[in-house]
């Protein structure tokens, strides 16, 4: 003789599948709820409140890193006065900031991120401008992350910038 072995359904096999995964999602449904406290019901013309685990405005952190597209140079380095700066031909997105470090170091911030990077080249150093191309190019074909990032980016020139203009130009895939 076999020993009587018992075995325990939640859901009776001879129900509709219909019928047994509605039961099943409404019983996730009502344990989803548990522990949940009671709310009164909203009064009549008041807007209801909507809890949030955010933290107050006051108590949010500040980021680290400033925005480069209205940012301050990096630590010693000096910005150059907008005037003295043509961003005309830059693609929109990129920050217009141009600093010098020393005599001879220009830099401006790029933007990278994801399968994306930046780089800074000298076009021209004529005796009457500057003209610098900002890139953001591709490395790779994905996946990439959807993060932004603003490097500073900066080259040295054959002579001192002086008083000459910087004339930036970009490009953006």
């Amino acid at each position: 003789m076999r020993p009587h072995t018992y075995r325990r359904r939640l859901l009776p096999t001879t129900l509709p599948t219909t019928l047994r995964l509605g039961l099943l999602a409404a019983a996730v449904l009502l344990a989803a709820g548990c522990g949940q406290p009671d709310t009164p019901p909203p009064e009549p013309g008041v807007p209801p409140t909507i809890p949030t685990d955010a933290p107050p405005a006051s108590n949010r952190p500040v980021p680290a890193d400033p925005d480069p597209l209205t940012a301050a140079p990096p630590a010693g380095a000096t910005a150059l006065p907008t005037g003295r700066v043509d961003a005309g031909a830059l693609p929109a997105g990129l920050p217009t900031l141009v600093w010098t470090r020393g005599d001879s170091v220009v830099g401006v911030y790029g933007r990278a991120g994801g399968c994306t990077d930046a780089r800074l080249s000298v076009v021209e150093q004529g005796a009457e401008r500057v003209v610098l191309r900002v890139e953001q190019f591709s490395t790779g074909p994905g996946p990439c992350t959807r993060e932004l990032v603003y490097p500073p980016l900066e080259v040295t020139l054959e002579s001192p910038l002086g008083e000459r203009p910087v004339v930036l130009t970009g490009a953006v895939p």
